[in-house]
Parts: structure tokens; sequence; C-alpha cells
């Protein structure tokens, strides 16, 4: 169970996430080389090294090759339990840039070495396992993140780089997170936007790295783990509440993302509270 967890991980093959990607967890990406298109919410962004990306909990999100070189990256995942540790109040400072959906810091001279040096100190700290390094990566950790909360207001961020090449995807994109509770098929987004099947399909796919089928179930599910933690509704109003025509549907997509039945991650979000 996710608390506070880092590493560094070096691909030197072409690389892009194979399975649909949201959790109840934050997490904070660096690049440390190479370029990655990174899929956020609603936006495609080109990540190179030196970027900063921060993922709110529950944000669907993936990264897919922007080229054949080889990367590298740093990847911090925390959770409000984590938080909690560092101080009652904490949340309200440190997660400033969650909140703000502020997704992408671009960094170069003193604040990239800044940033980098706090990593390394933070990945020795988990690989040495000292005494007292959970404190001290705390310490750490809640410095990191005081920085991204003062850079919010002040940096220019990658947010002026996201992608305007398809301006009609991002925003059948928004439609989608709008409407998901009715009925959507390729055939009524083809009509609605005045778009072709085929070329939805494939500029969907290139441009999110979801095909329709994936990314309107990702949407439907997050929104049942909402309310199957939020509410007292049973799984048969759940899955309406959703988009999903049938409760057998439901249970078979729900299962098939995130690997639990929907009543197992009911009890599990209850024990977790």
């Amino acid at each position: 169970m996710i608390q506070y967890e880092i590493e560094r991980l070096r691909r030197d093959r072409p690389y892009s996430m194979q399975v649909n990607h949201f959790h109840d967890h934050y997490e904070i990406y660096y690049l440390l080389s190479g370029k990655r298109y990174y899929f956020i919410q609603d936006r495609s962004y080109l990540i190179q090294e030196g970027d900063l990306v921060l993922i709110d909990k529950n944000q669907l999100h993936k990264t897919r090759n922007a080229d054949a070189e080889a990367h590298e990256r740093i990847l911090l995942s925390f959770d409000d339990r984590w938080i909690r540790s560092i101080g009652e109040d904490a949340s309200e400072h440190l997660l400033v840039p969650f909140v703000q959906k502020q997704h992408v810091f671009s960094l170069s001279g003193t604040n990239r070495t800044l940033v980098e040096n706090l990593l390394f100190q933070l990945l020795r700290e988990q690989q040495q396992a000292l005494g007292g390094w959970q404190l001290n990566s705390r310490a750490l950790f809640t410095q990191l993140l005081i920085f991204c909360s003062r850079m919010t207001d002040r940096i220019s961020t990658a947010q002026s780089q996201a992608q305007a090449h398809n301006p009609k995807i991002f925003e059948i994109v928004a439609y989608i997170n709008e409407h998901y509770r009715n009925r959507l098929t390729l055939a009524s987004i083809s009509e609605t936007f005045y778009i072709s099947p085929s070329y939805f399909c494939r500029s969907f796919k290139e441009t999110t790295g979801f095909s329709f089928v994936e990314y309107l179930n990702n949407v439907r599910i997050r929104e049942a783990q909402r309310l199957l933690r939020e509410t007292k509704l049973k799984v048969i109003h759940i899955a309406e509440q959703s988009g999903f025509d049938s409760v057998a549907h439901f249970g078979r997509v729900f299962k098939q993302v995130t690997s639990q039945t929907p009543l197992e991650c009911r009890k599990l979000m209850r024990l977790i509270q």
C-alpha cells in the first residue's frame, strides 16, 4: 500500500504505457533525459529533460514515445497519509500545485539543480535506509513540494506547450469528460463532431495514447470509484450513474481496469479511510 515510494528507471528502447492509468495517490515525475508525450486528463504535453510533472490523485494520465530515443526518469509517489504524517495542516501548503492543476514545470539553471539534488537525496535515503531515513525523507520531500508551491505562481510552465495540432480531439475529450453518463458510441461521437469514425479512432489514439473505448471506460470507472468511496449507493445504481447500461457490463469493466470487483474496492477504501 503506497504511503511514499521513489524510484529511478532508465529505458533504452521505445516504451509506451500499455495499461490504463489513474489511482488514488499523487505522483511527481521528473525526466532526467529523453523526450516523452504525457497525456494528463484532457491534454497532451511534450515533456523534455528537466521537466517536472505533477499528477493529482484520480487523474487519468499516460506516457508514450515522443521519438525512438532512450529516456530516464524519477517517479515519486505518495498519498494523503504521507502528507498527514508531516503535519495536520501540511496539505494546505504542500498540495497547492496539485489543487491548482499546475501539471508541468520546465526547470533550468539553479532551479533544475535544486530539484535534482533533492530527488537524488531522496533516492539515497530510501536505498541506504540508515537510521532516521524516513524522517529525513519527509524533510527533503517537504522542501520539494514547498519549492513547487512557490513556483506555481511565478514560473512559466509547459502548459503553453500543450499540443494544439488537433484541437478537435481535445474538444471531444472535454465532451466525453462532461457527458460520460450518457450513451456514447463511436457513431454518436462521429456524428456530433462531423468527423469520420476511422479518422476519429486514429487521431484519438495518436493524440491521447488511449483508444476511445479505453478512455471512456476509465472516465466512467473513476466516477464509480468516487461513488463507492463517498456514497452508500448500491452497485446497480452506481453502474447507472457512471454511464453503464448494465451491472454485468459494469462489473466486467471495473475488474478489467482496477483488478478488483466493486465490492472489494469499497471494502478496501473503508479500511484505508
